[in-house]
């Protein structure tokens, strides 16, 4: 498959470029955002483009990093049955407050193919496929948050 840049507009245009990214994830995959509304993670197409990521690649990871966890944890019970499921293979952070201006929103797997959007609230974004070097600024990006996020969206529910 060549490289691949993709220019979306609508709504509809960026779900189709992630139904499209997720199953690709050999490995790894990355996602930033707001708080996962705009991701529709809680979609039972998502979810189940999720789970046969994680359950045909054993060794595949999720790592997730938010501004805001709690509308996943509040409205989105599918994905937190999910994170609860595959607990050993998704980790979540949450950003910290100097850096809730970061308006963007990317999905990254395998580091060679992307869903980005451009800016929180509006439809314009991109699909990136099999281009390493393009989306490489993006998982740079994506580790230097991982490294001042700290752990949330835990599935358990017990308190303790």
């Amino acid at each position: 498959m060549s490289k691949s840049y993709t220019s979306l507009t609508s709504e509809i245009e960026f779900r189709t470029a992630l139904d499209t990214v997720l199953p690709l994830a050999g490995r790894e995959l990355l996602i930033f955002d707001r708080d996962l509304v705009s991701l529709k993670l809680d979609d039972s197409l998502r979810i189940e483009l999720l789970t046969g990521v994680l359950t045909q690649n054993h060794n595949c990871r999720i790592r997730i990093v938010v501004h805001n966890p709690l509308p996943a944890q509040q409205s989105a019970p599918r994905f937190m049955k999910f994170l609860l499921r595959f607990s050993h293979a998704i980790a979540c952070r949450q950003s910290p407050d100097n850096l809730l201006h970061l308006a963007d929103s990317h999905v990254i797997a395998d580091d060679a193919c992307g869903v980005r959007r451009f800016q929180h609230g509006q439809p314009r974004s991109a699909l990136i496929l099999n281009d390493p070097s393009y989306l490489l600024p993006w998982r740079q990006r994506f580790e230097e948050l991982w490294e001042v996020s700290s752990h949330c969206l835990s599935a358990d529910t017990t308190g303790l």
